[in-house]
């Protein structure tokens, strides 16, 4: 069985468009950012380009460096296409569960939900390796102490926001949801999502 990885195109073509973001004007950025008005069907682009948005370059470089190892395993599994086709699917549905749990929130920037769906997912594809299992389960242990964490208001930020901006870990809490379900399916190693199957 193939097991190397390979260069995360679809993912990297996010993370690209990611740090391109940082330099919009202020105004762009506001109208690119995610805000409740999804649920009023207003700007409803605002489901994908939330999670393109960051709040400075060190809340990007950490987030994005961590969606790009997990995708590089998950990508790998699944291949560009079907990859390119979940950064499709998957954001408004990302979105839109957070803004229902978060209602508090007013608005939100960053790929740390994409980040924790594809480490989820990558997780599921690392547990066939049977002697991967155990580092497998210890990080999602600690992934759900820190989630707790948060959710209590214990302010674990590791992604470098600025002060005043509080974490959304409801967003983490759907990506990890979401992820969980892709990992079902990978850690099962069906057809469509064999590791070392690539599809181009």
């Amino acid at each position: 069985m193939n097991t190397s990885l390979r260069w995360p195109r679809a993912s990297f073509a996010v993370a690209v468009m990611s740090v391109a973001a940082i330099s919009l004007p202020a105004a762009w950025a506001t109208q690119l950012e995610l805000t409740r008005g999804p649920l009023d069907g207003l700007a409803c682009w605002q489901l994908w380009s939330g999670h393109l948005l960051h709040f400075g370059p060190t809340h990007a470089l950490t987030d994005l460096l961590t969606l790009l190892i997990a995708a590089s395993v998950v990508e790998t599994a699944l291949g560009t296409r079907r990859t390119t086709l979940l950064y499709c699917v998957t954001p408004p549905v990302l979105s839109l569960l957070t803004l229902l749990t978060a209602p508090q929130l007013t608005t939100y920037r960053g790929a740390s939900a994409l980040a924790v769906m594809m480490g989820f997912a990558a997780g599921g594809v690392l547990w066939r390796d049977v002697g991967l299992r155990v580092p497998v389960v210890l990080i999602v242990a600690l992934f759900l102490v820190k989630l707790a964490g948060d959710a209590a208001g214990a302010a674990t930020d590791l992604s470098g926001l600025p002060t005043g901006i509080a974490l959304a870990w409801q967003a983490h809490a759907v990506g990890a949801l979401i992820g969980s379900v892709l990992a079902l399916h990978l850690a099962r190693g069906t057809a469509a999502a064999r590791y070392g199957m690539i599809s181009t």
